[in-house]
Formats: structure tokens, sequence, C-alpha cells
């Protein structure tokens, strides 16, 4: 069987938390925001979508139900993306913030494919499944990256600041993104793409999100994006780990599976 990996661990007890406070606080995740309020079961919704978040959650950890849980969440997540995240970019095309939002989601989606593909007992020889993951999460990260340049007063004073050059570091990781997007989608290692954008999203939950939820525990702004930075960090590291040499017949950081030359019979 096959071991849970810790980008499985944190993607789950994200969506549990995201769940159960969704249930607590109706405003807690930023997405619930989008869904209109004129609807008459819109505090309904909001309690179904947690609690299936929070249970959903929580399968994942569970062996024997963590294969259709991360499948359920991956189907609530492209609901979500189809009905509240392409009608805005489509009423607000040229707003940058719309696809910056509808990225996270993406990213989101794509973490949850990833492991449901990993953990399907062909995982060893369906890498096409495997592989729409990480697509997936690829396509949405050059919209995340470029929020740093569009939104670079929001973005460099997020920075700690003992840390200097908060200014370049803002350009810096925003081009990351953008360039972790072409490694994994063009095969320039892709692996080793992953590996660091899984780096440095962990660097962010710890050195921004985490500080800004201790500092302000009753924030529950903090906390939602504390929520979403670790759900990016458990994609980020389920992604990375499709990578690794983990499945027969894949090199450690290639693209695509390693073929064993077939004897050639007289």
């Amino acid at each position: 069987m096959r071991a849970t990996g810790v980008g499985q661990v944190l993607f789950a007890l994200s969506f549990a938390a995201i769940g159960a406070l969704s249930i607590g606080w109706h405003g807690f995740a930023p997405t619930w925001v989008l869904l209109p309020k004129w609807l008459a079961v819109h505090n309904a919704l909001i309690m179904i979508s947690g609690a299936i978040l929070f249970l959903g959650g929580l399968a994942v950890l569970i062996p024997g139900t963590a294969r259709a849980a991360s499948l359920v969440l991956a189907a609530v997540l492209l609901l979500r993306l189809l009905l509240l995240h392409v009608p805005r970019v489509v009423a607000h095309p040229l707003f940058e913030g719309v696809y910056e939002s509808m990225s996270e989601n993406i990213i989101y989606l794509g973490g949850a494919w990833t492991i449901f593909a990993m953990l399907s007992h062909e995982a060893r020889s369906n890498f096409g499944d495997v592989r729409v993951g990480q697509i997936i999460f690829a396509v949405a990260l050059p919209a995340i990256g470029l929020s740093h340049f569009f939104y670079l007063n929001l973005t460099a004073p997020l920075i700690p600041s003992w840390l200097p050059f908060h200014v370049p570091l803002a350009y810096f990781t925003g081009a990351a993104w953008i360039a972790a997007a072409i490694g994994i989608l063009f095969g320039v290692l892709p692996g080793l793409a992953a590996m660091l954008t899984a780096i440095m999203v962990s660097l962010f939950t710890l050195l921004i999100w985490v500080p800004a939820a201790i500092g302000a525990p009753t924030n529950i702004s903090d906390w939602s994006e504390f929520c979403s930075s670790v759900a990016i960090t458990g994609a980020a590291w389920a992604v990375e780990e499709s990578f690794r040499k983990r499945y027969r017949g894949q090199s450690r950081y290639g693209l695509w599976p390693r073929h064993k030359p077939t004897a050639i019979h007289p």
C-alpha cells in the first residue's frame, strides 16, 4: 500500500479546516463571497459545501477512503470553478485579480486529481492520469506569478520585515511561479520545478501566514489565507511527489516513463 505523502496530509488537513471554519463562519472562505446572496439557499449551500470539504478532507487521510474522497473533492472544486470563478472571469476579463482567484481553485483541483491518480491501483502504469493533475496544477501558476507584478504594493509588504530586498523578492517569486509552469508543462526539469515550487509555497506559509494567524488570532481573514496557503502547499508537494521515482517505470524527475528495451527474438 502506498505510504501517505506529506502533500496528501497537508491537503487533507487544510480542506478539513476550511470546511469546518466555513460552517462556523459563513464568510470564512473567499470563494463563498462569489456565491450570490440573493439565492434562497445561500446559507444552506455554504453549510453543505463546508460539510463536504470537512468530511472529504478527513476521508483523504484514511487509506480505505482516500481515493474516493480525493475524487469527490476534485468534483466539488471543478463545480465551484465552473459555477463561481468562470462567470466572474467572463464578466471581468481584464481584471487580473479574478484570474488569480480562479487559479487558486485550479491549483486545488490539480492537487486533488494528482492525489486521486497516485492512489489508483493502476498508478504504476497509468501515468497519464497523474499527468492530468500535473498539467492542471501548472496552468494555474502563471496567473499567481503575474499577481506579484500587478499587485506589487500588496505583495511586497507581506514579506517579513527582517528580510531585505522586499521588492526584488516579490518580483523574483512572481517570476518563479511562471518559470515553474513552463518547466512542468514543457518538461524542462519538471520534477525540479515542482520541488522548488513546493519549497517556495512552504516558505510562504511558514514565514508569512503562520506569524499572521498567530499574531492576530481573531482575524478570520488571516486564518482564511493561512488555510488557503496550506492547501496550495499540499497540492504542490503532491505534484512534486508525483514526479519522484515512486512508480515503476518512471524516472526520478523526468516527464515520461522509462521503458525497458524490448528483447528482439530471432
